[in-house]
């Protein structure tokens, strides 16, 4: 059992080595919680592993022998001293704050209380004694504020990946600087080192540490190796190039594919307009280029909006009417709807407002509006918008009776650049957008239904947050007979 208290330390050592070394700026503070934590595990394996094991063989000299003591006497001292502050500098440093200045500030005032205990404990007590009530307090308290910082740290962070990387770094470290605080400076009394022995006043709780320590240490493992962990990621290099290659080529392609739809709408228009001048009908004519103008409007918002790069879609959120989204959308596709004979029902049995982006939002529901219309034929079909408030998600659901996916394409039809309309104009990026606008969001989109020759349902999930109901919901008055409505109070 002692040879686990090797393993303890070597495997917090080396993980804090790893996240210092690929990531030094970013997870200092991380990989001195790990060093500094490992300390009193490295401290033990000397009195319980390291000296039965060389003592018998004579491998012990005076010198050897001395240096070790003195070296498991310092790992100790940090432990007691620094870890509790390295594990709330943690914290601190995860964008808890967003001042750089002011972190180093709150640093800086947090150093003096830990070397102010520490130095009270050089000046009146043995080099090798620890009384654990002595800093129990303090210790306490920097575990406490390394919770709260962990807490705003996430809560502060916008960004779905980083968020969720946040939260797992968050609940693994304060997990395991809890337990360490409950057996290491509650369960302990006091303790005395010596030459080669110790004498420890505990509860004894400190020797299940190793079974929860390398518990954290294959939980972390286990997420560098799937998802990443701190910035760090054990993923094959070809991977890599193949999400830099597609970030390239991306921003400029989903361009291309939301111009491509908004000039189909465009050109049916401007006929159409031209018939209404040809016969006289003034008034349709005018209509007809106001609709105009709103397409126009809707594209120079969406170039003025789209990044370089696909995974730079930054949100700018507002307070939104779910019916007020629907209608914009539809609004606009309403020519090519009428052209194609396509009837369009949109029940809402959740009404009331989400916190989004509107324009990328009114982007993904055109995509899949769009993609739904390409999907029927020329004789025409039903195209469904519903919603729906689940216990965890508010789901906006788009449904048509168009010809299907078959089953073997359903796993690749989110990949960039993979289409099945076959076609220059599609260049496969619809789907594979709209996902990340949804990921953005903290949500996903899935394919409910889509049955070959049968039609396809797409789902889109939003966290229930949100979502927000209006105290007072006003009735819903669709603003061109093709509309449905159907509200559910």
């Amino acid at each position: 059992m002692n040879l686990f208290y090797i393993l303890m330390f070597l495997s917090m050592w080396t993980m804090g080595v790893v996240l210092l070394v690929f990531n030094r700026k970013a997870n200092l503070w991380i990989s001195l919680t790990l060093l500094t934590g490992g300390m009193a595990s490295f401290a033990f394996s000397i009195h319980l592993t390291i000296i039965p094991f060389i003592l018998p063989r004579g491998w012990l000299s005076p010198a050897f022998s001395s240096f070790l003591y003195e070296l498991s006497v310092a790992a100790m001292t940090v432990y007691f001293y620094l870890f509790p502050f390295t594990a709330c500098m943690g914290a601190l440093w995860l964008g808890a704050v967003r001042s750089i200045k002011t972190r180093a500030l709150i640093s800086i005032l947090l150093f003096i209380p830990a070397v102010l205990i520490w130095g009270h404990h050089y000046r009146n007590e043995p080099w090798a004694s620890f009384e654990i009530s002595h800093f129990r307090m303090w210790a306490g308290l920097y575990f406490l504020l390394s919770f709260v910082l962990y807490g705003i740290a996430f809560k502060r962070e916008k960004e779905f990946y980083t968020r969720k990387n946040k939260k797992r770094v968050g609940v693994i470290f304060t997990l395991g600087t809890l337990f360490a605080f409950v057996t290491d400076f509650v369960g302990f009394r006091s303790l005395t080192m010596r030459e080669w022995s110790f004498e420890l006043e505990s509860n004894g709780a400190w020797k299940y540490n190793v079974i929860v320590v390398l518990g954290l240490v294959a939980v972390i493992i286990f997420y560098l190796v799937k998802n990443g962990f701190m910035g760090i990621k054990l993923r094959i290099e070809r991977e890599k190039m193949d999400v830099s290659m597609r970030a390239l080529t991306m921003g400029v392609s989903i361009l291309n594919h939301s111009i491509k739809n908004e000039i189909q709408k465009i050109n049916y228009l401007t006929e159409k307009t031209t018939g209404y001048i040809h016969s006289g009908q003034s008034d349709k004519s005018l209509q007809s280029m106001e609709q105009i103008h709103s397409v126009t409007a809707h594209l120079l918002d969406m170039v003025g909006r789209i990044k370089d790069k696909a995974d730079d879609i930054v949100l700018s959120e507002t307070q939104v009417g779910i019916k007020e989204i629907i209608s914009a959308v539809l609004q606009p596709m309403q020519p090519l709807l009428e052209s194609r004979s396509i009837r369009v029902a949109v029940t809402l049995e959740e009404d009331g407002e989400l916190i989004c982006d509107t324009m990328h939002l009114k982007e993904t529901l055109s995509n899949l509006v769009q993609n739904a219309v390409d999907a029927m034929d020329t004789e025409g079909g039903t195209l469904t918008l519903r919603t729906v408030r689940a216990k965890r998600y508010f789901i906006i659901e788009v449904a048509d009776t168009g010809c299907g996916i078959p089953k073997d394409q359903l796993a690749k039809i989110f990949e960039p650049f993979y289409t099945t309309k076959k076609n220059p104009y599609n260049h496969g990026l619809g789907l594979s957008y709209c996902m990340s606008v949804m990921r953005k969001h903290g949500g996903k989109l899935t394919i409910a239904s889509a049955e070959s020759e049968r039609g396809t349902t797409v789902m889109l999930h939003f966290p229930i947050q949100r979502f927000v109901v209006p105290s007072e919901l006003s009735i819903y008055t669709p603003s061109t007979p093709v509309i449905r409505s159907i509200n559910r109070f």
